[in-house]
């Protein structure tokens, strides 16, 4: 089942693990295979890993399916956050103001990205045209 959410959401397996704490090497922020922009690496909530753009967007700016918010874990039985993870909004359509975190690929330069955005919108605009056969129209018997 995660792995099935993962290719639906464009999650991917964890990074690579942390370098060693005596290497000299320098460490660069992770940045896009694609265009070169920096990205956030954040883990979901059922263990997979996303990357997320750097600034908060409205969600009207964003595609449904790109939509995500980072929120804080506590550690077990207490009060402390420890850890952050992103979570993707789904269920209940956010407001058109309310601040989400995009995707990556939202932002991407890459034609392959663009072109899978593109998509996302139509099929965003198709969600919202289409009506269930249960609602019918009403009409005055006068």
């Amino acid at each position: 089942m995660a792995n099935e959410l993962a290719e639906i959401d464009g999650a991917t397996a964890p990074p690579w693990p942390d370098p060693d704490p005596e290497s000299v090497d320098r460490i660069e922020p992770e940045g896009c295979p694609g265009c070169g922009m920096e990205v956030r690496t954040m883990p979901t909530n059922y263990d997979r890993w996303v990357h997320l753009s750097t600034i908060s967007m409205r969600a009207k700016e964003v595609p449904c399916r790109y939509r995500w918010r980072v929120e804080t874990r506590p550690a077990r039985h207490s009060a402390y956050p420890v850890a952050m993870i992103a979570v993707r909004v789904s269920g209940l359509d956010s407001l058109p103001d309310d601040m989400v975190i995009p995707a990556h690929t939202v932002e991407c330069q890459h034609p392959a990205a663009m072109a899978e955005v593109e998509a996302a919108w139509r099929a965003d605009r198709a969600r919202q045209a289409w009506l269930p056969p249960s609602v019918e129209e009403f009409e005055d018997d006068e």
